[in-house]
């Protein structure tokens, strides 16, 4: 019987859900500008979403040589005042209340269908790629089973050592939130399996309880 368990089990991309979306991811579809914004250099792409990641995506395109245009559903964007202000400096155009409705192509993304939910009026853009940056879901279905608690936002809650509320369950990675870097869930990992050896050799939880 194992001693500890440490929950890795990541974090999903939140997707649009729209025909063409998956039978084009990665072959035009992208959930990760910083992996494949370089790839797209002289081309058109839209970018999907309104907050801080999206806006910080478009503007890392913009920087790599891609013309890109945001494509958001509402009429303002969720993003910080400064992220929105180097989007109009850099003069990044925003189609507002714009959402997919299908992504068309033959071997790759070639155009999409878009509708504005005001009007409902419908129009076709020519773009060789979608970035789509609305969120993330987090993967908890075991840790809700485990009885781990979570953030408001869905994520596992943990202390600074990646300790749950449940002794002897621990967690590191992109189900904890954060940058959703590989990297950093690397290290996250390294710290929790470092956590999980001190504790069996020196049991945290008897040390807190006699405290």
């Amino acid at each position: 019987m194992a001693k500890t368990i440490l929950l890795a089990t990541g974090a999903i991309h939140r997707t649009l859900g729209v025909p063409g979306e998956q039978r084009f991811s990665g072959r035009g579809v992208s959930y990760c500008a910083t992996c494949d914004g370089p790839l797209f250099k002289g081309r058109s792409v839209l970018m999907v979403g309104g907050g801080n990641s999206a806006v910080t995506e478009a503007l890392h395109l913009h920087n790599v040589g891609v013309q890109v245009t945001m494509v958001h559903r509402g009429d303002t964007l969720r993003a910080q005042d400064f992220l929105n202000q180097q989007l109009e400096a850099n003069h990044i155009p925003v189609l507002w209340r714009t959402e997919i409705k299908e992504i068309q192509g033959s071997e790759r993304v070639e155009k999409v269908v878009l509708v504005n939910n005001k009007t409902g009026q419908i129009s076709e853009e020519a773009v060789d790629g979608v970035f789509i940056a609305i969120g993330y879901k987090p993967s908890v279905e075991l840790a809700t089973k485990l009885g781990v608690r979570l953030t408001g936002d869905g994520y596992i809650q943990h202390d600074k050592a990646h300790r749950t509320n449940i002794r002897g369950i621990y967690c590191a990675g992109d189900v904890e939130g954060g940058y959703k870097q590989i990297v950093t869930a690397t290290g996250q990992g390294a710290a929790a399996a470092m956590t999980i050896f001190e504790d069996i050799i020196n049991p945290y939880w008897k040390k807190t309880q006699a405290s």
